[in-house]
């Protein structure tokens, strides 16, 4: 498993240079940023790291996110702490002082709660909007749907987060 992330990584990196290099494309080669998170099933946070590739408009990011919060899931509430990625694809807007984006999200983390510790799931999407209001920072709202998987219970339902991004040159 840890060979197959880490030839990810290296393909991700060689990938960026190449589009570093044709098109026009500008590698930005890292963001970051977070902000709490709410939802109809809980509350928290995440924080993300993410390689940036955009090309006057046209937008794609890997994000590496962790989170942390509280879930609701059946009547028993679980402290949850997860890793995972996200994909966004999305543009600027004219003018370049908004960027709007589509995102898909998963990871793995643990729950615990009154019953002992159990493995979690995650998974969900939906869409975001960046203000571009500085050369290197925004602040970014989300909208969408998230799923948690914890001892066999599927808990989820709209969610959306605030924050502010860094990007690093």
């Amino acid at each position: 498993m840890k060979k197959t992330i880490l030839l990810a990584l290296a393909f991700a990196f060689a990938a960026a240079g190449l589009c570093a290099q044709e098109g026009g494309f500008t590698f930005r080669p890292l963001f970051s940023g977070g902000g709490p998170s709410a939802s109809l099933y809980g509350f928290g946070g995440k924080g993300e790291a993410a390689f940036l590739f955009y090309d006057s408009g046209l937008q794609a990011s890997w994000h590496l996110v962790g989170r942390g919060g509280s879930v609701n899931a059946g009547g028993e509430r679980y402290g949850v702490g997860s890793f995972g990625a996200k994909l966004s694809l999305g543009g600027l807007w004219t003018g370049g002082s908004f960027r709007s984006y589509a995102f898909v999200e998963g990871g793995l983390g643990m729950a615990g709660g009154n019953f002992g510790a159990h493995m979690a799931g995650l998974f969900g999407g939906g869409g975001g909007l960046d203000w571009l209001f500085a050369e290197n920072a925004s602040l970014y709202v989300e909208l969408g749907y998230m799923q948690h998987h914890i001892n066999g219970k599927l808990v989820g339902g709209p969610s959306v987060s605030i924050g502010a991004r860094s990007f690093f040159r």
